[in-house]
């Protein structure tokens, strides 16, 4: 029962946060788009990466996408083309998201 009222909750939530436009195959929904930069230090070397990630609705997550290419608009600004290098479901008592991994194609 909890889990049905959790998936319900992120479900709402998840429309408010989104703050993204990704297009996959002929179907274009909200997601919450985030290519976090984050530095380090590898002995005297300074370093950084960037994870680019998006988080969809399961309801809005095609049967079989992995590797497919994702075109996502953050605002105003003309998407930009990702490719799935890695998907994630929320495990085992569903709260309806999925993280996926992005990188370029």
């Amino acid at each position: 029962m909890f889990d049905v009222l959790e998936a319900r909750m992120n479900c709402v939530a998840h429309k408010k946060l989104a703050n993204a436009m990704a297009t996959i195959g002929t179907s274009t929904v909200p997601v919450i788009f985030d290519a976090e930069y984050s530095a380090a230090t590898v002995g005297s070397a300074h370093m950084g990466a960037s994870t680019p990630q998006m988080q969809i609705m399961n309801s809005d997550v095609p049967a079989d996408f992995a590797g497919s290419t994702i075109q996502i608009a953050v605002g105003t600004s003309a998407p930009v083309a990702w490719s799935v290098a890695e998907r994630r479901p929320d495990g085992e008592q569903p709260a309806g998201i999925t993280l996926v991994f992005l990188e370029r194609p």
